[in-house]
């Protein structure tokens, strides 16, 4: 292999390798906080955070190739992925950056040093190329991408997580052998001249801070829109990422991609794309919920969400990496420092919208407000770059300062002209409570987590996916006349209380304790219960663990992050640890109603596995929204097939997982969302 290309493999493999990383560490994180979207966010924060540690340490190791080959034995010592024991009374942020540098840590800190020894190395060498050795950015960028991609639709599919960490490791150990081929490349006698250059000026120093902190600020921004409002999952946390990237390759190649007038278009391209994003939307308030046509173009919408969200992310990365990559030095001497100096804005736009956005804004229940951050430091490197032109047309500036505040302005109110009463912000996401047209709403990002009726009378009458004609209604009418003993995973609005009866107990299990407090303070369904309620905070699955065994008649799962189910709480696993909870006759009963999935195949495989009866019922209508219906999906799960005939017996409900199909029953080892998705 030639040895240009050598180095063009170091790069991109140890990118791959560190990008498949992140994602499966952060999916074995996702467990233990509850699925929140929140774990990528931290992820990200914490991996920028280790990436610039590494490109400072890059900066010396660059000078002492057999010493960083010695490095290269570390992360063996910390494979397979294992996750350590949580931290006594810390906050879940703080154990989440915890548990990430314990597990991924050093790994990602070795392979992180790559492009920066890398490209020191080549300009050390007697090869033609090192005169400008940015390309190597690129493949880098370019493998870190592949990583994203190859993750979510091959490895996550088809391999499991220990089968995971084989493949990590061989990988890992060809990247080594790569590291000891590239390095006698940096001690050729031609190296010394290389280190010698200028400086970097404080102005260039702080435009490569702004001008990288602007799209990985945006980045997070649309990470945490798009796995609030669809899934946390490494499927969709690779989009906006991969997305981002794209833009360093584009940039970084010795020979740009396409030409300078379409990197000038952006903007003006991206104006035009919001107003087109603008009249579907204005057009859905034409239709009512419950009608097709809204289905339809609620589905358009969903759709259009997503593409418009990764072209801003797209324009937006394009037009600042164009301007990092035209800025970039050509001494070893202020590479590394460039290096440095990115990492550190990717650092610095990471800890605003993960830490300051969610600090400072915690009464602020808008995803938008992180919008506004990004741009108010787009905005900030702009100036820094166009300081010139900008001083001599100061009243247009002034203008489209002014233009850009009310922008704010706006989007930070947002929340108060639409009937919202309180709004909250948090590690595990965006709460809500809303009054519209005497109905009290709950929710999490977009998504219904309950609702109640204002008038005082009908205050005991469960709404929206538990009301009692729902077909939860239906498996409490047709099953539940013996049922003393009730766990609920997920406590919402606390709807499910409605249903209790004298002598009942009815145990709630909540991640959130925000969760527990908004459904005491605005909702009056657990205080008003006929049966005696107890809530308990803290991993669902955890703490069932902690339960007298055969304790309960029914448990009934609707956990819920946002719109999506935590996968976490419906492996195999998980069904055993409920039925060691459940007494011989009870019966499981989950809420899977989702916009994106449709999780009855895999709970109807689950059930065939263990060899448990299960039915399912799918509303598509359930009546005006305004009068407390929503259409819902529940599946019903039980040892007993006599049991679970009853519900067949009633109109909608039908046998699940009785017959083979391909459908595989998702385990703590193996889970993908590919089959089930919904579109």
């Amino acid at each position: 292999m030639p040895q240009r290309l050598r180095f063009q493999a170091l790069a991109f493999l140890g990118s791959f390798l560190a990008f498949c990383l992140e994602l499966a560490v952060a999916k074995l994180l996702l467990p233990r906080f509850g699925g929140s979207a929140y774990v990528w966010t931290g992820a990200m924060m914490f991996f920028q955070g280790l990436l610039l540690v590494s490109y400072l340490y890059g900066r010396r190791a660059r000078l002492y190739p057999r010493a960083h080959i010695a490095l290269l034995a570390l992360p063996f010592f910390f494979l397979p992925l294992t996750l350590p024991p949580p931290l006594p009374s810390s906050g879940p942020l703080v154990e989440l950056l915890w548990s990430l540098l314990r597990s991924a840590g050093a790994p990602f800190f070795v392979l992180s040093t790559t492009v920066v020894v890398a490209q020191s190395w080549l300009m050390r060498s007697s090869l033609p190329e090192r005169k400008d050795g940015y390309f190597l950015y690129a493949a880098s960028n370019a493998g870190a991408a592949a990583g994203l991609l190859a993750y979510p639709f091959v490895i996550e599919p088809l391999l499991s997580l220990a089968a995971q960490g084989w493949l990590w490791r061989g990988l890992y150990a060809a990247y080594a052998a790569l590291c000891v081929i590239c390095a006698p490349a940096g001690l050729a006698p031609q190296a010394e001249a290389a280190a010698t250059g200028r400086a970097p000026s404080a102005r260039e120093r702080a435009l490569w801070l702004l001008l990288s902190a602007a799209p990985c600020a945006a980045l997070l921004a649309a990470t945490n829109l798009l796995s609030m409002d669809f899934a946390a999952v490494p499927l969709l946390w690779t989009a906006p990422l991969a997305t981002y990237l794209l833009t360093f390759v584009l940039n970084f190649k010795r020979e740009p991609w396409y030409p300078e007038r379409l990197n000038r278009a952006m903007l003006p391209v991206f104006a035009c794309w919001v107003a087109l994003c603008l009249i579907p939307m204005g057009l859905a308030v034409w239709f009512s919920h419950d009608s097709t046509p809204a289905q339809i173009l609620s589905r358009m919408l969903d759709l259009g969400k997503f593409a418009y969200v990764l072209f801003a992310l797209f324009a937006l990365s394009m037009i600042f990496h164009r301007s990092l990559a035209a800025g970039r030095p050509a001494s070893e001497r202020a590479m590394a420092e460039y290096y440095s100096w990115i990492a550190g804005g990717g650092l610095f736009g990471s800890v605003l919208v993960g830490l300051a956005v969610p600090f400072f804004g915690r009464r602020i229940g808008a995803v938008a407000l992180d919008w506004a951050a990004v741009g108010a430091v787009a905005v900030a490197a702009i100036i820094a770059r166009d300081w010139e032109q900008i001083s001599r047309h100061r009243k247009t500036a002034a203008g489209l300062a002014a233009l850009a505040v009310a922008v704010v302005a706006a989007v930070s109110t947002a929340g108060s002209h639409d009937g919202t009463v309180f709004s909250l912000r948090n590690f595990y996401g965006i709460y809500s409570v809303q009054d519209r047209d005497g109905v009290r709403w709950f929710f999490h990002g977009n998504t219904d987590h309950g609702m109640q009726f204002l008038e005082p009378a009908r205050q005991d009458e469960p709404l929206s996916y538990y009301g009692f004609a729902s077909p939860l209604g239906e498996a409490w009418d047709a099953l539940g006349a013996g049922w003393r003993s009730v766990g609920v995973v997920g406590l919402g609005a606390g709807s499910l209380a409605a249903y209790g009866r004298p002598g009942m107990a009815m145990d709630f299990f909540e991640l959130d304790p925000d969760v527990a407090a908004v459904a005491g303070r605005w909702f009056t369904h657990l205080r008003r219960s006929a049966a005696t309620i107890r809530v308990v905070t803290g991993d669902a699955r955890l703490s069932l663990e902690r339960a007298d065994a055969a304790s309960y008649d029914m448990l009934v799962l609707d956990a819920f992050n946002s719109g999506a189910v935590p996968i976490h709480l419906l492996t195999k696993e998980a069904f055993a640890s409920y039925l060691r909870r459940l007494k011989p006759d009870g019966v499981i009963l989950l809420h899977v109603s989702n916009r994106y999935l449709d999780l009855r195949p895999v709970l109807g495989a689950a059930a065939r596995d263990l060899g448990l009866a299960a039915a399912a019922k799918r509303e598509l209508s359930a009546g005006p929204v305004e009068e407390g219906r929503v259409p819902s999906v529940w599946v019903a799960v039980g040892r007993d097939a006599t049991t679970i005939g009853k519900l067949v017996e009633r109109k909608g409900w039908r046998v699940i997982g009785a017959e083979p199909s391909r459908a595989e029953a998702w385990t703590d080892q193996h889970a993908s969302l590919l089959p089930v998705l919904a579109f």
